[in-house]
């Protein structure tokens, strides 16, 4: 019998600077969809060690793996001129409140 999938936090800052910060999100939206990691990874056309190194921050992967990944698990990647960046998180959160 499957263990139980416990469910993560969404990371407070939408920011994604780093392979760390984009493994949480796909952490986040993978244990909240109750995917086990080897049905995510099916569903997103990588490997379980792939998506567990993602998830973990301990490796890079390619552009293309990341964006699989991310639109198969319902992330959406928003690209913003960093100058703007205070602004446009100011308006997604006030949206989100």
């Amino acid at each position: 019998m499957a263990g139980k999938i416990t469910q993560h936090p969404f990371p407070e800052s939408p920011v994604v600077d780093s392979v760390e910060a984009f493994g949480a999100f796909v952490r986040s939206l993978r244990t909240q969809q109750q995917l086990r990691i080897d049905d995510a990874a099916a569903l997103c056309g990588v490997s379980v060690q792939l998506l567990s190194d993602l998830e973990n921050g301990n490796r890079s992967v390619g552009l293309d793996k990341a964006l699989a990944v991310a639109q198969q698990l319902g992330l959406s990647l928003l690209a913003v001129p960093k100058s703007e960046q205070p602004q446009i998180i100011a308006v997604i959160k006030s949206q989100s409140s």
